[in-house]
């Protein structure tokens, strides 16, 4: 019927990590429930080209003894939007019509006007 917020909270169980949401407290027999999760995962530059997810329902009833586990492997994608910015510091630059580079000086100024390039990514 209408839409609610899950309460989950993650905790280690052997070894790995879990999360666990309650759907419901007590829940009406033949209830149908739909359930859209958006997972934040951390890490996963060694993870390789994906990630498996298991999944479990399980019920505290002592009548439904069953836990139906599914795997649900996803895609590890990367994606980033990016942007390069940059200047120079003088725009222009106009050498003197006398000005001779001095062949194998190590000051900077026998090898023209010092120009600096910024940028940003």
């Amino acid at each position: 019927q209408g839409q609610e917020k899950l309460s989950c909270n993650p905790k280690k169980e052997n070894g790995t990590h879990v999360v666990l949401c309650e759907l419901g407290n007590p829940m009406k027999a033949g209830a149908q429930i739909t359930v859209d999760m958006e997972l934040s995962v951390s890490g996963l530059e060694d993870m390789g080209e994906d990630i498996t997810f298991h999944l479990q329902l399980r019920s505290k009833n002592s009548p439904s003894p069953t836990k139906a586990a599914v795997t649900v492997t996803v895609p590890v994608e990367a994606q980033a939007e990016m942007e390069l910015r940059g200047n120079s510091l003088p725009e222009t630059t106009v050498l003197p019509t006398n000005w001779q580079e001095v062949e194998g000086s190590r000051r900077l100024e026998d090898h023209g006007i010092k120009v600096e390039h910024v940028y940003e990514v």
